[in-house]
């Protein structure tokens, strides 16, 4: 039986039922396209540069990704929390990927080991939350995720990633240890262009301000010889995406971990996202729908798996976006994704997205990841901060933080689970916080 419809809000030209006309549709279905490849094209290109893959590799990831995120959006607005959200590469699942795969060459694994050792521990994640989300467990679930937690978590992930993110800007490769002055530059102009729109700019040249950056330094890094430019060669111009792209799943225990923790944290970005449309909406949804939106997103995970793909998440910019069009509709979302999905089967897109140049794609991502730190602080201000936050704050961020400046190796010898945690900063401060938080500190022992 479906949910009960909210009423439309007298702030919304459309509500989710509502029908605009047909040139209003199209025209609110390019804005969700537009909006939607201004905060997924890039990722392919730099996750799929971490784990050394060529051109190719990297437009055939694009493909995948546009096809399977536009199949899990469509099947969120039509069976899961049926909202108007789009499903897109979670921060926090590419900010693992690439932890893991500057961690690799420390633990002695091969990248094409560690590519389907990822394939494995996104499927597992993804039953794992599709079992939350049909048990309706979500809510002890994210009893364990409190402000301290997440706020420690997306700080120490900014922390661990801006090494990388910043390597890239510069032009430092494997091949080439220096900084390279053309592509510092042309990184600078995309940070300035992504700060300037998201700050100066109004309306929906505001929520494309990632976009925006690519396009300038695309075209600037063209004219200073920066962009190793498009490789046409392509087998066809339709073609399904290759599911185990990577190979045969394998098993690692800690990768698996690793994406499970990963997979319960971004749940807070499915509870915000709702939460967020609610605001929009003025209404209040059934709980049910949070429970499908997590048994839909843990579907959506599985998807990841097999089409080795970064793990999706419901974004909560869609809710932005809704409130700056003031049109909530399904129709012209719907039609947006069938557009996305046409773009996954198309070659030529996923090699044309390949061709970013490096240092705009680490850039853009850096500017924007500003977001999910601020996110972190924002969660530490919901906290009253007593003399036991503190330390429950304090201990994870200055511990993981320490280990990030460890030389690779540090723990060779060591038990691969052990290497996997304390190898890793990000992960080991995380579980550090929540053993302090839950266990070691309890608040309730404070209070």
């Amino acid at each position: 039986m479906a949910d009960s419809v909210p009423q439309r809000s007298e702030n919304l030209l459309y509500g989710l039922d509502e029908r605009p006309p047909l040139n209003r549709t199209l025209a609110y279905a390019a804005q969700w396209l537009i909006f939607t490849l201004a905060n997924s094209a890039v990722v392919p290109v730099v996750v799929g540069n971490a784990l050394g893959l060529d051109q190719s590799g990297i437009a055939s990831l694009a493909q995948r990704t546009f096809f399977l995120q536009a199949l899990a959006s469509v099947l969120q607005v039509s069976f899961g929390h049926r909202l108007p959200i789009i499903e897109g590469p979670s921060g926090m699942w590419w900010g693992i990927f690439i932890t893991l795969a500057a961690m690799a060459p420390g633990l002695g694994k091969p990248m094409a080991v560690l590519r389907t050792d990822l394939e494995f521990g996104v499927i597992i994640t993804g039953l794992i939350l599709v079992v939350i989300g049909l048990s309706g467990l979500i809510g002890r679930a994210l009893k364990l995720f409190t402000p301290a937690v997440t706020g420690s978590v997306l700080v120490l992930l900014g922390l661990q990633l801006s090494g990388t993110f910043v390597r890239g800007m510069l032009g430092i490769t494997t091949s080439h240890g220096q900084v390279d002055l053309k592509s510092s530059i042309i990184s600078l102009v995309v940070v300035v262009i992504v700060v300037g729109f998201s700050l100066k700019a109004k309306g929906f040249l505001g929520s494309v301000a990632i976009l925006a950056g690519i396009a300038g330094g695309w075209i600037l890094a063209a004219l200073a010889g920066v962009s190793h430019g498009v490789a046409w060669g392509y087998g066809s111009m339709v073609a399904l995406p290759q599911i185990f792209a990577w190979g045969r799943p394998t098993f690692d225990l800690g990768i698996v971990l690793t994406c499970v923790l990963t997979g319960l944290l971004v749940l807070s970005n499915l509870v915000a996202s709702v939460l967020a449309m609610e605001r929009v909406l003025e209404a209040e949804l059934p709980k049910r729908s949070y429970d499908r939106g997590v048994a839909l997103t843990g579907f959506s995970d599985i998807l990841s798996g097999l089409g080795a793909t970064v793990g999706f998440v419901p974004y909560s910019a869609g809710a932005g976006m809704v409130s700056l069009t003031k049109v909530a509709s399904r129709l012209p979302f719907v039609i947006f994704t069938a557009a996305l999905l046409v773009m996954g089967l198309l070659p030529p897109v996923g090699v044309f997205l390949a061709s970013i140049p490096e240092p705009v794609g680490y850039s853009a991502l850096l500017a924007s990841f500003c977001q999910m730190v601020g996110f972190g602080l924002k969660d530490y201000a919901r906290m009253k901060l007593t003399s036991r936050d503190y330390f429950v704050v304090g201990l994870p961020l200055l511990f993981g933080t320490g280990l990030m400046f460890l030389p690779t190796g540090a723990f060779e010898g060591a038990p691969a689970l052990v290497r996997y945690i304390l190898g890793n900063g990000f992960i080991a401060g995380m579980l550090l916080c929540m053993l302090l938080e839950h266990v070691l500190l309890p608040k309730r022992y404070f209070t």
